[in-house]
C-alpha cells in the first residue's frame, strides 16, 4: 500500500496545497500577509528591519532593509523547501531587471519583442505617440466588426506591459472598454498602440537610489483654475 503525503506537481489541487503550505510557515516565521495583495509578506524585526516577501506560485523573491537578515532568510527557507538560490534578480514573470549602484531600471524589451512578433507587427513603421489627437471612440461605430479573441489577446498583452510602461496607461484604459464587440475602427487604434510601441522598446521604469527625491505634479489648465478658486474663498 502507498500513501500519498503533499500533492503532485501539476494536479488540479496542487497549486492551492503549496499556496497553504508556504502560507501556514511564513506565519509561523512572524511574516504578516499584505490586506490588498495575498502574494506580499512583510516581516519586521526588533531593531526595525524590514524584509519583504512576494510569491508568484512556485517563484520567490525578496528584498530587506539590512543585509544580514537575508542570509538567515535564505538558510531557514533552504532548510524547510527544496528551493534554488538566483542571487539578484535579473529576469521575472516577463520583466527584466538592471540593478546598479544609482538605482534599479526594469523593463520588458523581450515581452515585447514576443509580442510584436506574433501579432506579426515587428516590421511595422513606428509612431510617435500612443493615439491620435481629438480621436474619439464609440461603441455604436459604423465599422465592420472584427476577431473579438484576436483583439482581447492584443489588449491582454497590452495590460501587462502596463507593468513598466505607464506611459501607455491611458490609452490601454480607452481600448479596454470595446473588447466585448470590437469593430475595425477600435483595430485601427489598437495597431497603432503596438507601432508606437515598436518605436519606444527601450522604455522602463527607473528607481533612483538617491534620497535626493522631487515629486513633480502637473495638472490642466481647468484643474489650476478650480484650486485657485478654492484658495480664494479659503
Amino acid at each position: 500500500m502507498y500513501i500519498l503525503t503533499k500533492a503532485l506537481y501539476g494536479l488540479k489541487q496542487a497549486p492551492r496545497a503549496w499556496n497553504k503550505r508556504i502560507d501556514s510557515f511564513l506565519h509561523a516565521t512572524r511574516f504578516k500577509k499584505c490586506a490588498s495583495d495575498h502574494g506580499l509578506y512583510v516581516k519586521t524585526n526588533d531593531y526595525g528591519d524590514l524584509l519583504i516577501l512576494c510569491i508568484y506560485v512556485d517563484d520567490v523573491i525578496f528584498t530587506r532593509t539590512n543585509l544580514k537578515i537575508i542570509g538567515d532568510f535564505k538558510h531557514i527557507m533552504m532548510k524547510e523547501f527544496e528551493m534554488t538560490d538566483l542571487d539578484l534578480m535579473f529576469y521575472f514573470l516577463g520583466i527584466e531587471v538592471i540593478q546598479g549602484d544609482d538605482g534599479i531600471f526594469i523593463h520588458q524589451r523581450k515581452f515585447v519583442a514576443g509580442f510584436l512578433k506574433k501579432f506579426k507587427m515587428e516590421n511595422s513603421n513606428s509612431v510617435k505617440t500612443p493615439i491620435e489627437y481629438g480621436i474619439k471612440l464609440t461603441k455604436e461605430g459604423d465599422g465592420r466588426i472584427v476577431d473579438a479573441t484576436y483583439f482581447k489577446q492584443i489588449v491582454g498583452s497590452f495590460r501587462y506591459l502596463t507593468c513598466t510602461r505607464p506611459d501607455i496607461c491611458y490609452v490601454v484604459g480607452l481600448v479596454s472598454r470595446y473588447m466585448e464587440l470590437p469593430q475595425q475602427v477600435h483595430l485601427q487604434v489598437v495597431k497603432r498602440i503596438i507601432r508606437y510601441i515598436k518605436g519606444t522598446t527601450t522604455f522602463g521604469l527607473f528607481y533612483s537610489s538617491s534620497k535626493k527625491i522631487k515629486i513633480v505634479r502637473y495638472s490642466n489648465s481647468d484643474w489650476g483654475w478650480r484650486l485657485r478658486r478654492e484658495e480664494e474663498h479659503k
